[in-house]
């Protein structure tokens, strides 16, 4: 093979390897609670943080197996031009890969508190020891998706995953950045450190391994044998059930849990006027019980 063509493919395969990343990420950033005069800076935003994620290897390792799909909203609610600081809120959804080729959805999450400094342009890169006010609320989420996806594959298997995005809820409050307390000030709380504690806490092992049992003997079989699947699902619920009621206390990952599934149990469980179903997700989902109860008895 002629010297120049062998280093062309060589450049190609290198290329190829460089975006073999963990994510396919979907970016959308609304500037449009902004002032004009205020979106210069974050105009570059969405390719900014497409390149980040695209390009970053957050695992370490070459990852096997398709993408996890990723998408991120990013609301910008307020900014100053003398410093360049910016408010927003984050819009985290990430998905599974299912056999039958569909998705799953696993993490569905509204982070309200994010503020950071932004320019044009700006250039992302990854710090596990360094605290970044703008990426590291990304690399947060990216964690926890990364810790969802090997749960729902393998028995406890996100563990060392959860326990990187509770070193970064460190690294921030150790540089008393809002949103990132170390304390857990009562069950439940909607905060970061809330739900990196509950994951990691063996208290909650049972509703891990729960999550895995939904998604290998129900939801990834739905599309070739729908009625054991549903069985299965069903089995799981109730399961669910037994654990919240175990537990005594409000808990975040169950609602995280819920506030991702819901459309697609309404889908599963959708006419079937199965009313045991429909108890279930009233007691475990109790917000959401009226949409259940139109899905499921129409």
């Amino acid at each position: 093979m002629p010297k120049i063509l062998l280093s062309l493919v060589i450049l190609v395969l290198a290329g190829h390897v460089l975006r073999a990343q963990e994510f396919e990420p979907r970016v959308v950033v609304d500037v449009s609670m902004l002032a004009p005069e205020l979106r210069q800076d974050v105009s570059t935003m969405q390719s900014d943080v497409l390149t980040y994620l695209r390009q970053q290897s957050f695992t370490g390792k070459e990852w096997q197996g398709p993408k996890i799909p990723i998408e991120l909203t990013i609301y910008i609610t307020g900014g100053n031009l003398a410093n360049r600081r910016y408010t927003a809120r984050l819009l985290y959804a990430s998905r599974i890969n299912l056999d039958s080729g569909r998705t799953s959805p696993i993490l569905k999450v509204l982070d309200q508190q994010w503020t950071f400094p932004y320019t044009l342009n700006q250039q992302l890169t990854f710090q596990s020891l360094r605290f970044d006010p703008f990426s590291t609320l990304i690399d947060f989420y990216n964690f926890i998706a990364l810790g969802l996806d090997a749960d729902s594959y393998e028995y406890l298997g996100g563990t060392q995953y959860y326990q990187r995005a509770q070193e970064l809820c460190l690294l921030g409050a150790s540089n008393n950045a809002p949103g990132y307390s170390q304390v857990v000030q009562e069950p439940g709380e909607l905060t970061r450190i809330s739900l990196v504690t509950e994951l990691l806490n063996p208290r909650f092992e049972p509703f891990r391994k729960l999550i895995f049992d939904y998604h290998y003997d129900g939801i990834n079989r739905f599309a070739w044998a729908p009625d054991s699947a549903r069985s299965a699902i069903e089995a799981v619920l109730a399961k669910m059930l037994a654990f919240k009621r175990e537990l005594t206390q409000s808990s975040y990952l169950v609602r995280l849990f819920f506030d991702a599934k819901m459309n697609e149990l309404c889908e599963v469980f959708g006419g079937t006027r199965n009313k045991r179903v429909l108890e279930i997700l009233r007691q475990l989902d109790p917000s959401n019980s009226s949409v259940y109860e139109t899905a499921i008895e129409q």
